[in-house]
């Protein structure tokens, strides 16, 4: 199958000149796009994903519960994978925030039905999925802070508190792996190896070092202008309530303790008992971490 007759190409344009399609009944290689060379960009996006999404669904109809995933859905995905990447390599003013939100909706809903009804789905193509999802939500964020200034002026200014970044699960609704039912998800998922240390993303107070329920170990800060930020699934806290820290500082390292599927870092933001999307005040603060952050001094966690 190659790859005009899973998308309509007409919208779009390849490094390197398109091979002619085999005759013989053999899956051609899916190729990635490395731009747009529409005028009309929106639309070919759009129909790229309607398309996607269509095809996807007739693949899942073919094939029962927990059988394996379809070549052709594998490549479809590759596909759709090469469509986002040209599509964030835009630039943000050229961005129209409802292909965000229309992309994001349609990655994450094929993804879920996918992992329901397939056995497997390679590891590598879903690590990929995700990886394009967390990128949209940061485009989101930024459109956001784009067209709305006014609405981050009492927003703190946090810095990663993991390096590099990866969000492998976005704030707001979701399937939850474990319980197997859509849930709000409070927070984003970052990825992390066991043990990398995990930093604080502003300046602040420690309130709570230690466990938590299905958040396992935690550590809460308390930063000016009453917002609060929390570090879950730690493998180990190195701080103490009481501690002052400055941006950067270790506040413990990655594990997986608590309701957790893996090693991650579960990042929340909160003010006055109200939760915020994390991505929102995290802006363009990544450089500003030290370079060799210190470890506190204090408690370490069972």
């Amino acid at each position: 199958m190659s790859f005009d007759e899973v998308y309509d190409t007409s919208e779009y344009v390849d490094t390197e000149p398109a091979p002619v399609a085999p005759r013989e009944p053999q899956p051609a290689p899916a190729r990635t796009l490395s731009r747009m060379a529409s005028p009309e960009p929106s639309e070919a996006l759009q129909g790229a994903l309607s398309t996607f999404a269509e095809r996807a669904r007739a693949h899942r109809r073919k094939v029962a519960r927990g059988g394996p995933m379809p070549l052709a859905q594998v490549q479809g995905w590759e596909v759709m994978n090469g469509v986002l990447d040209a599509f964030l390599e835009r630039a943000l003013e050229r961005t129209d925030a409802r292909d965000v939100a229309k992309a994001r909706s349609v990655l994450e809903t094929e993804l879920e039905q996918d992992g329901r009804t397939y056995g497997d789905m390679p590891g590598a193509l879903a690590e990929a999925v995700v990886l394009r999802v967390g990128r949209l939500a940061v485009r989101m964020a930024e459109l956001r802070r784009l067209e709305h200034p006014e609405n981050a002026d009492g927003l703190p200014r946090l810095v990663w508190p993991v390096d590099p970044v990866t969000i492998t699960s976005v704030f707001g609704q979701r399937w939850h792996p474990i319980r197997g039912e859509q849930r709000r998800h409070l927070g984003v998922d970052l990825a992390a190896k066991q043990g990398q240390i995990i930093y604080t993303a502003a300046k602040g107070v420690v309130l709570r070092a230690g466990w938590n329920g299905d958040h396992g170990l935690q550590v809460e800060v308390q930063h000016e202008g009453r917002w609060l930020t929390r570090y879950s699934h730690l493998s180990r806290v190195l701080v103490e309530p009481g501690e002052i820290l400055d941006p950067g500082h270790a506040v413990g390292l990655a594990g997986e303790t608590g309701l957790a599927t893996g090693v991650h870092l579960h990042f929340e933001l909160w003010k006055d008992g109200e939760v915020v999307d994390p991505l929102d005040a995290l802006e363009d603060a990544g450089d500003e971490r030290p370079r060799a952050p210190p470890v506190a001094r204090g408690a370490t966690g069972s």
